[in-house]
């Protein structure tokens, strides 16, 4: 394994689930039922956007934001195979892709002409998107059922609970709302590079173009990234003078920033003596 620096992606987990039990669930008819288009080409580019990669699912959301994540199956590649059923065909998408989307909960809000609409709502508006269509064909050259496209809402907009079971830790504001991962969110390190151990927190990914955003990690454990970061953690450290309260909290403690060196401190809500250093990284950080 190998240490490399990264700017191009947000470095969010991806979880392989198992398929769960009563994926779809029998449901009152949505409260603003879809009737836009069912299929829409997606744009498979670099630089597209989350509605634009997501087809006929992104707009199918409704999201407070901007969609936060979408795309198609892949069939042909050997990931997935298609299935008898929408249901069936969410669970085996779900299974082997590993998207950042709940695991149960959907429901059949439509069908129409070969494609079949499954949707995942918080306060009965859609916040998760999939579209099933019958006529896929996959690697092994049987056809059925398949994931054409899907969408997601920023996991804000999903709940704290569902954000913890995807891997996501979410940030609140002073008034204890979720906080948008587009401008911050934390989460355990890859434990296939084994750094489990180590938290990253990443600031200000507001622009799904760019993907520009800064990164501050925990500690580092045993010292493997010592030389892409500004400075060294520290759990008994001391509050800067020039550090500025971003106004977030998490797990009771507030999340200031300081400049010199470039860390975040993250100050108990109990007592303002507790104060924990996270060095920022030179570059985002990933590995290989």
């Amino acid at each position: 394994m190998g240490v490399r620096l990264v700017v191009s992606l947000l470095v969010l987990p991806l979880l392989l689930a198992g398929c769960g039990e009563n994926t779809v669930i029998a449901a009152d008819p949505a409260g603003t039922p879809y009737d836009g288009p069912m299929s829409v080409q997606l744009d498979h580019g670099d630089r597209a956007t989350a509605l634009e990669a997501s087809g006929a699912a992104g707009r199918a959301l409704e999201c407070d934001g901007a969609p936060y994540r979408g795309g198609g199956g892949a069939y042909e590649d050997g990931l997935e195979e298609v299935q008898d059923s929408p249901e069936k065909a969410l669970d085996n998408w779900r299974a082997n892709e590993g998207a950042p989307v709940p695991e149960s909960g959907y429901r059949i809000e439509r069908v129409d002409d070969g494609r079949a609409l499954l949707s995942w709502d918080v306060d009965d508006r859609t916040r998760v998107a999939v579209i099933v269509k019958e006529d896929v064909t996959d690697y092994q050259d049987d056809t059925g059922w398949g994931v054409e496209s899907w969408a997601s809402c920023d996991p804000a907009e999903l709940g704290a609970d569902v954000a913890d079971d995807l891997g996501i830790e979410l940030w609140t504001d002073q008034h204890g709302r979720a906080v948008p991962t587009s401008e911050v969110v934390s989460f355990e390190g890859p434990e296939h590079c084994d750094w489990q151990n180590t938290t990253w927190l990443q600031l200000g990914v507001a622009s799904e173009v760019d993907r520009t955003y800064d990164e501050y990690l925990s500690n580092d454990d045993g010292g493997e990234l010592a030389d892409y970061l500004t400075t060294t953690a520290d759990d008994s450290s001391t509050l800067p003078d020039d550090a500025v309260d971003t106004g977030w909290r998490r797990d009771g403690r507030e999340l200031w920033l300081g400049d010199d060196p470039r860390a975040a401190y993250l100050v108990s809500v109990d007592d303002a003596k507790d104060v924990e250093l996270w060095p920022a990284s030179k570059q985002p950080i990933g590995c290989a």
